[in-house]
């Protein structure tokens, strides 16, 4: 990316203008909108489910201890460099290093993952507790096992809450109802105008090619919206298996990415009128847990075709939905 400043101001000037251009059409105020990648990639799986989500499904899936594994990790972690430092013989211990941080974590109703973890400690639910320490602990460790030790020169970690500070944002315009928010775990070199840093996100187990190709569009396009300036590459990594997917960005996959971002907004506006619709259903393994699989007929009909094996194994027949598969 060689003019990655220029690269992010024609990303947001594109992005905010498909982002008026779907509020403009829409005959209810959809209301507040934040969109992360969470809802990027909902979107591109399966629009109509998106939809019909409703308004528990469209913001934060709430705490538990798969979805607070990455904040307790990065939080621990970051609670780790403060006190022992980057240094080699500072090698963090995952379990120690959460267990540390949990001890150390906010009072019951504070902000992020540490009220949650506080509210877990006040209510004496030590069974929550521990999964979530297990599934932090396999995150940092995963985390670090990828990225080496000590961590690459000018690494900063993203998304852990510092003295009460939110985490940073983007709007298309002052006082509009839309904001975007960058789920990077990690930055690699400082950001200037030359753009020459790279986005680290972290996942405790491999994701398909898909998801990969698609989670760092996202991230590209979220991280030059909320930093203004483009960044270099995006890497996906996997604790399991150690992999390392690095994506060179470029204005390809920006526009990608916007337009993933863009979608959430465009879904949202037909929601409040329409709700879910199987008229665009995408049939995916997400029709195994999908809520509104009876009501589906692609969704049906891939679960009795495609999706009747998965590994080897017979995929299970959402209720509601007759059993049409052949004995």
């Amino acid at each position: 990316m060689r003019d990655a400043v220029g690269a992010a101001d024609r990303l947001q000037a594109s992005v905010a203008a498909a982002v008026d251009e779907a509020l403009d059409e829409a005959a209810v105020p959809p209301g507040a909108i934040h969109v992360t990648w969470v809802g990027a990639l909902d979107v591109a799986a399966c629009p109509a489910r998106y939809r019909g989500q409703g308004e528990a499904g469209w913001g934060f899936p709430g705490w538990s201890p798969a979805t607070a594994a990455g904040a307790i990790g990065r939080a621990a972690l970051d609670l780790h460099l403060a006190e022992a430092g980057p240094a080699p013989e500072h090698l963090p211990s995952p379990v120690e290093a959460v267990r540390r941080w949990v001890r150390a974590a906010g009072a019951a109703g504070a902000p992020g993952v540490a009220g949650w973890v506080g509210d877990l400690r006040a209510e004496g639910d030590r069974a929550t507790l521990a999964a979530s320490a297990a599934a932090a602990g396999r995150w940092l460790a995963g985390f670090v096992r990828v990225l080496g030790w000590p961590l690459p020169a000018a690494t900063a970690l993203l998304n852990v809450a510092r003295d009460g500070a939110p985490a940073p944002k983007w709007w298309p315009r002052r006082g509009s109802p839309v904001s975007v928010g960058s789920g990077a775990d990690a930055r690699i070199g400082r950001i200037t105008g030359a753009g020459g840093h790279t986005l680290v996100v972290h996942r405790a187990a491999a994701p398909d090619d898909g998801d990969i190709v698609r989670r760092a569009a996202v991230e590209a396009a979220a991280g030059a919206l909320v930093h203004r300036v483009s960044p270099a590459s995006v890497v996906v990594t996997a604790g399991d298996t150690g992999e390392r997917a690095r994506l060179e960005v470029d204005e390809a996959l920006l526009a990608s990415g916007g337009e993933m971002l863009v979608s959430v907004v465009r879904q949202r506006v037909v929601a409040t009128g329409q709700g879910f619709d199987p008229a665009d259903a995408v049939p995916s393994p997400h029709c195994r847990w999908c809520e509104h699989a009876g009501a589906c007929p692609p969704g049906r009909a891939w679960l009795a075709g495609p999706g009747r094996w998965r590994g080897g194994l017979p995929a299970l027949v959402p209720d509601g939905v007759a059993d049409t598969r052949p004995r």
